[in-house]
């Protein structure tokens, strides 16, 4: 497959996520305005065409701030690696040869072209009221803690 996709919104976040099957997914969670994320980009991207059997997504953190609070998202670059809706684990900044050891720990296992969408019908859906409203939350809290401090 190869090639990264670019998340534009929620929606087409949880979408791409309930589509993957057994698929390795890995989302790079990034800003326009971070430099280490503009480092690593064409790396990731390099990586997306020599893993062709995983899904490379790339999400801007201003865009789609409510997934990446959801996601446990700090620090930027983010790397999360998922199965079947599930984090399987993650790395953060911009290392690529880190990056490529966790893309390689989780390579394989249902990333064959034999095994693509074998589950997608058994994928559980956790697009759920409960996660947004707790991303909705999360985000207010922090937006009231950052507008207490900054006056």
């Amino acid at each position: 497959m190869g090639a990264v996709r670019i998340i534009e919104n929620e929606s087409q976040f949880y979408h791409e996520m309930s589509t993957m099957g057994t698929k390795l997914v890995i989302v790079d969670f990034t800003a326009t305005w971070c430099g280490p994320c503009q480092r690593i980009a064409p790396i990731f991207e390099q990586f997306s065409l020599k893993y062709p059997n995983a899904i490379f997504l790339k999400v801007d953190v201003d865009k789609c701030a409510e997934v990446a609070a959801i996601q446990g998202v700090s620090v930027m670059p983010t790397f999360i690696f998922y199965r079947n809706r599930t984090k399987l684990g993650f790395c953060q900044g911009a290392d690529p040869a880190g990056l490529e050891s966790k893309i390689q720990q989780y390579y394989g296992n249902g990333d064959t072209e034999d095994s693509e969408g074998s589950v997608t019908g058994h994928v559980r859906n956790n697009n759920n009221a409960y996660y947004r409203i707790f991303g909705i939350i999360f985000l207010t809290a922090i937006l009231l803690y950052w507008n207490k401090y900054q006056q």
